[in-house]
């Protein structure tokens, strides 16, 4: 049975696509209009030839013989009429079509056909979160679920109709359909996928949905940027990338930086990392700011054609305002998304004792001090050096079986004291420090961490503070929590602010 593999493009991108594809050698060789609809095949008019990596380590057996290249052609057929273009990808194709195709296609047909009760393989992002992004496959006869923080990019998974959908179909940025029709049905196809992207949704998934406002975009380009210049340790880099219904890894490849439009250009690297991007921007004295949508990253791959991706493509980088890259290109998270992390941290205990309430003045060490009439036991002071370089704070008090990690200030010092409480968890894990005190070793059953904010406004669960990285991960500490088979409480105190430093 035939694959079609099927991108949705804006009517506003076709003439733009047309001129991509002819750019990079592919011609229209066959058209025909079925249902008033147009069916244009393109073909790669002359394919370049491609070195066979493995040529070069055998050289000694070509010896007196041409060396053999491949010549891999490549096509597709794009179905378009008034209303609507669509491209059904062959070969390579795929890596031109994802600049000019509806991102969110697959997944927005997805939440309308697929049986729910039969998934088969999903592809998630998790922010803020040490595990990043996942490829998971499921047994037969499994029902979607999914954790908090996690933004659905990829599903496969049965139709809620084999007749009209196929049995089992893909879900990313394009669609992959599994489905016996002739040439002749695609408008037909291609008019019911249209109907049905107009219908109700089966399921509502968490998902990051598209920004299109220009003003807003140029906002967000300057922040990322930014973020980059100044060493936020917020931004990051993917590990791979999607393309289609295709994962591409960036482990396969070596990379190089340039500027579109100037002779700069990168040493090679073997591995993809902002500290090379930073490295790159400050021996070139780049202004990131001004270049943030011309900087891009050129991909070396042994096995084919090299090929260049917008640097914003390969970040990531998230705002307290629900803002993330995704594939370059700015997008929100949906409520769903939001729903299922707030959820997940009001399962948090927030314990208040009125007694622990300080002055704005008194400091965290003398807040640990003064816990130690109270029978804890104050070890703030103890330090372990992570990963041969970076020295942290393992805690700051002991009571009963709970680590205590206490921070105050603002939610970005919060933010600290969450990842101090990750990197301790994870030495426990690896039995990596004991906790020792009169030659005793301590027991430990809970994670808390004890944030100290001031008096404006009070909370009574997690979820109230209005910062989504916040939020984000307290969420993955949590999980990381449970799964050492640990509990986590979180204590939360006040302090009052002077009148003159209370903003309106």
């Amino acid at each position: 049975m035939p694959k079609f593999n099927i991108y949705r493009i804006p009517k506003a991108n076709e003439n733009l696509l047309i001129k991509k594809l002819q750019f990079v050698g592919l011609k229209n060789i066959h058209s025909k209009n079925i249902r008033k609809t147009n069916l244009d095949f393109y073909l790669s008019n002359n394919p370049d030839l491609v070195d066979i990596w493995w040529t070069e380590y055998y050289f000694n057996f070509f010896i007196g013989r041409e060396i053999p290249q491949n010549k891999i052609f490549f096509g597709c057929l794009i179905i378009h009429n008034d209303f609507y273009c669509y491209v059904i990808s062959l070969g390579k194709t795929h890596f031109y079509l994802k600049e000019f195709c509806d991102l969110e296609f697959g997944i927005n047909l997805a939440e309308r056909i697929i049986d729910v009760e039969n998934m088969k393989l999903k592809n998630s992002k998790f922010y803020k979160s040490q595990k990043n992004k996942s490829i998971t496959s499921f047994s037969n006869n499994t029902i979607l679920d999914y954790d908090s923080g996690e933004s659905l990019h990829f599903i496969k998974a049965k139709t809620i109709s084999s007749d009209l959908w196929g049995n089992i179909a893909s879900f990313g940025h394009s669609v992959q359909l599994n489905i016996d029709i002739q040439i002749n049905e695609f408008p037909q196809l291609i008019e019911r996928i249209e109907n049905t992207l107009k219908g109700k949704k089966i399921i509502n998934f968490p998902k990051a949905e598209l920004i299109k406002d220009s003003t807003e975009i140029e906002r967000l380009d300057e922040l990322v940027a930014i973020a980059i210049r100044d060493y936020d340790p917020d931004v990051s880099n993917e590990e791979f990338d999607l393309s289609g219904i295709d994962f591409v890894f960036t482990s396969d490849s070596f990379f190089k930086f340039k500027i579109r439009g100037k002779e700069i250009e990168s040493d090679l690297y073997n591995e993809l990392s902002i500290d090379y991007l930073r490295s790159f921007i400050e021996l070139h004295q780049v202004d990131i700011v001004e270049e943030i949508n011309n900087i891009q990253v050129k991909f070396i791959r042994e096995e084919g054609r090299d090929f260049s991706k917008p640097l914003k493509v390969i970040l990531q980088f998230v705002t307290d305002d629900r803002e993330t890259l995704i594939d370059g290109k700015w997008h929100k998270f949906n409520q769903s998304y939001i729903d299922l992390l707030n959820d997940k941290v009001r399962k948090i205990p927030l314990k208040y004792n009125m007694g622990f309430d300080i002055e704005e003045d008194e400091t965290e060490n003398k807040f640990n001090d003064k816990r130690v009439g109270d029978g804890y036991l104050n070890i703030h002071t103890e330090f372990v050096q992570l990963a041969g370089k970076y020295k942290v704070e393992k805690m700051d008090l002991y009571k009963e079986g709970t680590l205590f990690f206490v921070k105050k200030g603002t939610l970005q010092k919060l933010n600290y004291v969450i990842d101090q409480a990750l990197n301790t968890l994870q030495l426990l894990k690896h039995n990596e420090f004991k906790i020792i005190n009169d030659g005793e070793e301590l027991l430990v059953t809970k994670i808390n961490t004890w944030i100290l904010v001031d008096n404006v406004k009070k909370v009574s669960d997690l979820s109230e503070f209005r910062s989504l990285i916040f939020i984000m991960k307290m969420n993955e500490l949590y999980r990381q929590v449970v799964d050492a088979g640990l509990t986590l409480e979180c204590n939360i105190n006040y302090y009052k602010q002077k009148k003159n430093n209370i903003k309106k």
